[in-house]
């Protein structure tokens, strides 16, 4: 009776999938990181001998910043590169350069300011010569194809949609090495415990469905069909550097910002009588409604088929997003964040209401991880609401970096929200 079961069940689905090494397996490359920063002593010594044409003690005890600084900022660069490279819409080497950029940049500018003329072209070599080993290093580490068991059942259907996810349809489970088990551990164990017994992978890792569709799509699994379980940490440290963060770019952004705010506003009033701001009701942290200031006449809502040349202007040069500054100085917003939703966002597609309080649970942004990932025209709230429980789950200092570059890169391209 039992075989009988067993032999219902649909067949097992062998596929490669291409991941960062690490991801499925984590393991401790601190060694391998060292070992490849100790190089940037002797790229220290190449461009003091480039600049000055000798090389002594002295002068390179003297140069012992640049030297720790680029060690760190090495090590830096590394691990931003690991936390981007998560991420399947971004290339191996856009993200090894990203890492890099935000590294090695800041550190050069720390350099300029505290170092003296003569030790400046130093670091200017030095700073080439380790982000050109850095790159090289990255250019030849590449993702490795893992072969993964997909169990029926479930969700794990899901996965063979997902991109990236290749069928080996030609090779047998039994003659390959596997790397992994995926299934939906809720509910396929029937199929799950037939598996390990006919193929004897008792020894091979397993994996649950929505954790490789999180890793593969950068999106929380939702639908009627899956049970959804959200852990979300508390991380007051990361919540009071992020604010700390905000009022910082707020305050260095300013100076360029504040003449544009000038100018449109001046533009708007000149143009025609009525207020230049529009205020919207929105939901904010922990469900507090809240309200937003946008200029006149660039929300669907004040409608665009009327809207006059100097509000459609500010709208093409993205400058509609300003006035929201003020709102996330008063901290009803922060800079990166869920899409602020106004207050009749029902959430019908969903039974659990507690998902929607996960959403909640940040402030929203002028920007986040679903405005940069799926562009201006939201049409399925589900989507939406996948990606801004990603954000909420995995937010970090690393996310928002990436964020940031994702709207800066949208902005120029013309993609977004």
């Amino acid at each position: 009776m039992t075989e009988s079961k067993d032999e219902s069940l649909p067949d097992p689905v062998l596929v490669s999938v291409a991941l960062p090494a690490g991801v499925l397996n984590p393991t401790n490359a601190l060694g391998a990181k060292v070992l490849h920063a100790a190089v940037l002593p002797v790229v220290v010594g190449l461009a003091i001998r480039l600049v000055e044409g000798t090389v002594s003690i002295g002068r390179f005890a003297e140069a012992w910043p640049v030297t720790v600084l680029f060690v760190f900022a090495y090590l830096g660069a590394w691990s931003l590169n690991g936390a981007f490279e998560r991420y399947p819409f971004l290339g191996q080497f856009e993200a090894a350069f990203l890492g890099a950029s935000f590294a090695f940049i800041p550190v050069g500018f720390f350099l300029h300011l505290l170092l003296g003329p003569s030790l400046r072209m130093v670091a200017v070599g030095a700073g080439a010569g380790g982000l050109a080993v850095y790159l090289v290093d990255q250019f030849f580490h590449q993702f490795r194809e893992s072969r993964l068991v997909v169990v029926p059942g479930g969700v794990s259907y899901r996965l063979l949609a997902a991109p990236g996810v290749t069928p080996m349809k030609d090779a047998r489970l039994d003659s390959v090495d596997v790397d992994g088990i995926v299934a939906d551990l809720h509910s396929s164990q029937t199929a799950y415990q037939q598996v390990m017994a006919q193929h004897g992978l008792t020894e091979v890792p397993t994996h649950h469905a929505g954790y490789l569709y999180e890793l593969l799509t950068a999106r929380v699994l939702l639908g009627e069909d899956c049970r959804t379980e959200l852990t979300v940490s508390e991380r007051p440290y990361y919540a009071h550097f992020k604010r700390a963060s905000d009022i910082l770019l707020l305050a260095i952004s300013l100076p360029f910002i504040g003449p544009i705010l000038v100018v449109a506003s001046l533009m708007l009033w000149l143009e025609s009588d009525g207020p230049v701001l529009s205020w919207h009701e929105r939901i904010g942290q922990h469900g507090d409604p809240f309200q937003m200031a946008k200029f006149r006449g660039v929300d669907a809502g004040d409608g665009q088929e009327n809207a006059t040349s100097v509000e459609r202007l500010i709208q093409k040069l993205r400058i509609n997003e300003l006035p929201k500054l003020w709102n996330v100085l008063k901290g009803d917003l922060s800079l990166i964040g869920p899409r602020p939703q106004p207050l009749d966002f029902s959430p019908e597609l969903f039974d659990e209401e507690t998902l929607l309080e996960y959403r909640h649970y940040v402030r929203p942004g002028i920007t986040g991880w679903a405005q940069v990932t799926h562009g201006f025209a939201v049409d399925e709230a589900r989507r939406e609401l996948e990606r801004d429980l990603y954000y909420v789950k995995h937010r970090s200092a690393a996310l928002d970096l990436l964020i940031v570059y994702l709207t800066l890169k949208n902005v120029l391209s013309g993609f977004g929200a």
